[in-house]
């Protein structure tokens, strides 16, 4: 496999994917290549898996692939495996907000302006976003203010541009800031969104409370954890083996990556990869 990395994205999409090419070129026979252009994490990375543009894509939230796969969308990938990250889509809300609810945002007086990633064909946590507010009944009642970045998101309702901001903000460290500039108060997922997410694949996972500021009491959205490592069904066996136990390898300690739930089925060679990832991880190793 020949091919270049392409430095365009950022953050831990850039680090894991940076890490793995690194190391399947040193323990890969000589001129071993792995094909992953960092770019957004969504929908981009899967349509170049397909196009044959990239070998392995790094895609999250991982609950996101899993409804897209039920959908029809994905067939033809496979995953190596799931690095693991705590996330949460999550609505907050200022304070003086005369609502408890996401669905009660319909009774309010004005539109409602929320920070949040546009659901252009590529991001999924907009994706997830614009389908959680269609359920609520709430999408008529909204103006968006669009950014894919939740430190930009943050700093619009921080200033008082949106009214209420919705994102993966357990993993955003921006939002403690954000928080302390404006009185904040956290509104819940309606039991149809949570119920309509889940009876589709999408988990629900409970923030509990403290876990983010001035959370006085759990709080259950929808789960934006993880991110899931997909390739085609045709990747190599020996790359699929190898990058499989170095996922399963590298990241235990860092979470639950060698045992988190994998999205897709796994390709067949990461399958055993996994089963056995003490191994000497090397292309050459069967």
């Amino acid at each position: 496999m020949t091919g270049e990395f392409e430095p365009e994205g950022h953050g831990d999409l850039r680090r894991i994917s940076v890490h793995l090419r690194q190391e399947v070129r040193r323990l890969g026979p000589k001129g071993t290549r792995l094909r992953i252009r960092v770019g957004r994490g969504g929908l981009d990375e899967t349509a170049r898996l397909f196009s044959g543009e990239t070998d392995i894509a790094v895609v999250t939230p991982a609950a996101a692939v899993r409804l897209l796969h039920q959908f029809g969308d994905l067939q033809g990938l496979v995953a190596l495996g799931v690095v693991a990250r705590r996330g949460g889509l999550i609505a907050a809300a200022d304070a003086g907000l005369a609502h408890d609810t996401v669905s009660e945002l319909v009774a309010a007086p004005s539109r409602i302006t929320v920070a949040t990633p546009a659901d252009d064909g590529v991001s999924l946590v907009g994706f997830a976003v614009r389908r959680a507010l269609r359920i609520a009944g709430v999408d008529a009642q909204v103006t968006y203010v669009h950014d894919e970045q939740p430190a930009t998101c943050c700093e619009r309702f921080a200033s008082g541009e949106a009214d209420v901001v919705i994102h993966d903000l357990l993993s955003t460290p921006d939002w403690t800031a954000a928080s302390e500039a404006r009185s904040v108060k956290y509104l819940a997922w309606d039991a149809r969104v949570l119920h309509g997410f889940a009876s589709q694949g999408w988990p629900t996972r409970v923030v509990p409370a403290g876990r983010l500021p001035l959370l006085d009491a759990d709080l259950p959205t929808l789960d934006c954890s993880d991110f899931a490592v997909l390739c085609r069904e045709d990747l190599d066996d020996d790359v699929a083996r190898v990058t499989a136990r170095l996922l399963a390898r590298t990241y235990r300690s860092a979470g639950t990556a060698a045992t988190a739930p994998s999205p897709l089925p796994l390709h067949p060679a990461a399958a055993r990869g996994h089963a056995d990832p003490v191994a000497d991880a090397t292309l050459g190793s069967r």
